[in-house]
């Protein structure tokens, strides 16, 4: 988890793509999206964020089984000026790791949890069209990127198994929503989790992040509160997640900490708030709203 713009479920009409030859408007757009994106991003040393993340462990059919100790990071500020974001608390009381410590070990101790793709991976995919437009706002679809599913970055090869749904604001060109599904299996990984309490119980695992989630991000403009357009900033407000669970997994394993799981799940879900406040502005920017 890197900023708000990574912090990240299909609706009721499910996304129904079709494979078609890219149309340059389409290319044009998501070519100003993805600078768009670019350039919020170097906006982020105006701002502070928090992101909450909970997780549930559910049936088949939606009927939830399982609830798990929520988490919430905050950014933090590296010694070289970069950021990072570090577990600040857990919602049962668990004194998250390295919580005292020095920023830089602080950001050190999260470099192994990473977000499995990057948003702004996906807004370089060469399979794009416009689906609809309206009145300060156009739909364009992105559909998997069978030439960078080779790529040897593995969160490349994730974006590139993804298809989605961008909605830009005409304005800015920045997108207002995405939503999409894993349809490849470039975000299909098996690796061995890094715990940081107590002694690992857990071999390497199945990424839950795979073929068959879906995803839906949300993102809302900050204006400046001094009236300096340059320092407004596009945050990440919501993100919704539903992943396939093995049903015969016994361990989640998260932020560095494991979790005993039940019998009988098949999809685990996530959901992520994010609250925003700008430097010297003297108040937090809320989300009341966000999971009701």
């Amino acid at each position: 988890m890197k900023s708000p713009l990574y912090f990240a479920i299909l609706g009721a009409t499910a996304l129904s793509l079709t494979a078609a030859a890219p149309d340059k408007e389409a290319l044009d757009l998501l070519g100003k999206a993805s600078t768009a994106f670019n350039a919020n991003h170097a906006r982020e040393a105006h701002w502070n964020w928090t992101a909450t993340e909970k997780r549930q462990l559910a049936t088949r059919s939606g009927d939830i089984l399982q609830s798990f100790p929520a988490v919430t990071a905050e950014s933090v500020i590296r010694g070289d000026g970069n950021r990072c974001n570090a577990v600040v608390a857990w919602g049962d009381g668990l004194t998250p790791y390295k919580l005292l410590a020095d920023s830089d070990e602080r950001c050190r101790a999260m470099d192994d949890f990473r977000a499995p793709f990057e948003l702004s991976d996906l807004l370089k995919s060469s399979q794009v069209k416009v689906l609809e437009e309206w009145e300060g706002g156009v739909a364009v679809s992105i559909l998997p990127d069978k030439a960078r599913l080779k790529s040897d970055d593995p969160a490349v090869r994730c974006a590139a198994s993804i298809e989605a749904v961008v909605k830009l604001d005409l304005a800015t060109m920045f997108p207002q929503s995405v939503e999409g599904k894993v349809v490849e299996n470039g975000c299909d990984l098996v690796a061995a989790p890094t715990v940081q309490y107590g002694r690992s119980a857990a071999a390497p695992m199945r990424a839950i992040f795979r073929k068959g989630a879906s995803f839906r991000m949300e993102f809302k403009l900050q204006k400046d509160k001094f009236g300096n357009a340059a320092n407004s900033f596009w945050v990440c407000t919501s993100q919704h997640y539903l992943m396939p669970w093995d049903s015969d997994n016994g361990l989640l394993v998260y932020w560095g900490r494991q979790v005993p799981v039940k019998a009988g799940g098949h999809q685990l879900v996530k959901d992520i708030e994010i609250k925003a406040a700008e430097f010297g502005a003297g108040s937090a920017v809320r989300y009341d709203d966000i999971g009701q």
